[in-house]
């Protein structure tokens, strides 16, 4: 469910279908085999595109959970998931911010950084994502604008020693959507480099404001889709 600006609720609800990975520390992964980022990206498209399919799974009331998310926490917030299970979704409430970077929380001290929407970092969920270069695929991103541009994230490998993944990325504006009245254009990114082939999902509003989201956090945890609430 996503509300605009002020906290209105809007009509139309995007099913978060997927789960929160266990809060725990490890190296990031990189270089070990398992599902490639394509795959782990398709599976719940449709929950954040219209239009696209996706292999329907249960998951909690998403409703019930927002209607929660808002009573209980103050300020910004927004709902969390990942793609890897889907049994549980998550809160996270805001709980820090600088400029245009933003830190949220969920209650038992799991969080993600944003900047200007973009994933930067995540903490606590194991194999985490370190920090990341998204300053000029973020502006593309953001203007809903056709174009090139690098993006580099960097993780942990088993010795603590913080290794970049260099990737090149390519934009695609899509069709505008209506979300309970809310307007909010399709947007793809799309990237190669290092060995990984990723697809990021984005749904943006005027002023460049990202309600929603489908981004890959790394090897090790796959995507992360993320959902506002308030703003």
């Amino acid at each position: 469910m996503i509300l605009p600006k002020g906290g209105r609720r809007s009509g139309a609800a995007l099913v978060l279908m997927l789960a929160l990975a266990a809060c725990a520390r490890d190296s990031a992964g990189v270089g070990e085999s398992g599902p490639s980022a394509g795959g782990l990206v398709k599976g719940g498209v449709s929950a954040l595109m219209p239009g696209r399919k996706a292999a329907a799974a249960p998951a909690p009331d998403p409703g019930a959970l927002a209607q929660a998310a808002l009573a209980s926490v103050k300020g910004p917030v927004m709902l969390g998931a990942f793609q890897a299970a889907p049994q549980a979704q998550f809160v996270l409430g805001m709980v820090g911010e600088n400029g245009a970077m933003r830190s949220y929380q969920t209650p038992d001290q799991c969080g993600v950084v944003l900047r200007g929407g973009l994933l930067a970092a995540t903490r606590g969920f194991g194999r985490d994502l370190m920090s990341s270069d998204t300053e000029e695929v973020g502006r593309l991103i953001r203007a809903a604008q056709a174009g090139e541009a690098p993006r580099v994230q960097r993780y942990l490998d088993g010795a603590g020693t913080e290794r970049p993944l260099p990737m090149r990325c390519t934009v695609t504006p899509g069709a505008v959507v209506d979300q309970g009245g809310l307007q909010a254009r399709q947007v793809t990114e799309h990237c190669e480099g290092s060995g990984a082939k990723i697809d990021n999902l984005y749904l943006v509003a005027d002023g460049g404001r990202i309600l929603a989201s489908q981004q890959w956090a790394g090897p090790g945890l796959g995507t992360l889709i993320l959902q506002v609430l308030r703003d």
